[in-house]
């Protein structure tokens, strides 16, 4: 193998690498389809897990514009005033009255009660933060946060702001990989060495016009993920194949704060299947579990009033599944929708959830 192939080979995995999103197991990354306005759904952990964190594999030409990785807010107010907490892996955890000095943020990562949850940008500790600067309690800006993430209005104008700041990083990030892996390599071996070097000087000024614009966006537009921002903005600069990447990973502030009930809703996406499944989780809560009952209380009220601004209950999604390509099926999970023969009364995956007959 020549040291050419080598060097391609390795520049691949590298981009590869810089090509894969993780996100906390919690979140949903949405991505918009090429054509009309719905979103396709991706789950982090569907190529690669850990315990606590997924990735969520990003397209590699042209830029992955259409990318919207969304993180409802981890904390909610229960209705005795407590708190609830929504760990890295989805698990409810009731951490009762918590104060001010219980909480602790830091770029990836937010405390609460010595519990950590990894958060995927600062914006949504922010809001926390701002908050409690207006001298809200605890439980008035968890409910204030949801209310901010769950709002359709809200949504739509943090994408299209998202889309308008972000414009030119898209022919930016497009210039840099097709620059690096198509017209370094000729002009190396059609031109020589030095028009190699004055091409690798061109796309070294676009990294840093790239950066430029990286620290531009924590200082003007995004000034919670600032420290987050700066640092991309400072490895665009010195790694390539970040900087080529720029958009899609500094996409994760951009809905940092926002649910993708919100996002989904606002491009009118109401027939979206992870919206029912959403909703018929917290329509059902898993059963002998007091911490999920008690999230499903408290959340399932924002849900419904964000649901009606487009005329919709959520009872309108606990409706019968399509049992079309298992016609034999006799009963289903409210919950996950699973379909059963008859002789069953229960489903295992939600807990033992009573399964309702097809009539």
């Amino acid at each position: 193998m020549s040291s050419f192939t080598e060097f391609i080979l390795i520049a691949v995995v590298l981009f590869l690498w810089e090509s894969a999103l993780w996100l906390p197991l919690r979140s949903v990354a949405l991505r918009r389809r090429m054509y009309g306005k719905s979103w396709k759904v991706l789950h982090p952990g569907g190529l690669f897990a850990t315990r606590f964190a997924g990735v969520i594999p990003m397209l590699p030409l042209p830029p992955d514009a259409g990318l919207a990785p969304c993180q409802g807010p981890p904390l909610l107010a229960d209705e005795h005033g407590g708190i609830l907490m929504e760990s890295d892996n989805g698990q409810i955890y009731q951490l009762g009255d918590v104060p001010w000095s219980g909480f602790v943020d830091d770029t990836h990562h937010l405390v609460v009660a010595g519990t950590k949850i990894r958060i995927s940008s600062p914006r949504c500790a922010d809001v926390l933060r701002r908050a409690k600067h207006k001298g809200l309690t605890p439980q008035a800006a968890t409910a204030r946060a949801w209310r901010m993430a769950l709002s359709p209005g809200n949504a739509g104008r943090e994408w299209r702001r998202w889309r308008l700041v972000t414009a030119p990083m898209k022919w930016q990030g497009l210039v840099l990989t097709l620059g690096f892996f198509a017209g370094l390599p000729a002009a190396y071996l059609y031109w020589g060495g030095l028009s190699a070097a004055c091409f690798a000087l061109g796309l070294w000024l676009l990294m840093g016009l790239t950066a430029c614009h990286l620290w531009w966006l924590g200082r003007r537009v995004y000034p919670g993920a600032r420290g987050a921002l700066r640092m991309d903005a400072v490895l665009a600069l010195l790694v390539p194949f970040h900087a080529m990447r720029a958009l899609e990973i500094a996409s994760v502030h951009a809905m940092g704060a926002t649910h993708p009930l919100g996002l989904i809703l606002s491009s009118g996406d109401t027939g979206n299947p992870w919206l029912g499944t959403f909703v018929r989780r917290l329509l059902h809560p898993l059963p002998d579990s007091p911490e999920n009952a008690a999230y499903s209380t408290a959340l399932l009220p924002l849900v419904a009033r964000a649901l009606a601004s487009h005329g919709i209950k959520p009872q309108d999604y606990d409706v019968a599944p399509d049992r079309s390509w298992d016609p034999a099926a006799a009963a289903y999970c409210p919950r996950c929708h699973a379909l059963y023969q008859a002789g069953s009364d229960a489903c295992p995956d939600c807990r033992g959830m009573e399964l309702r007959k097809f009539y």
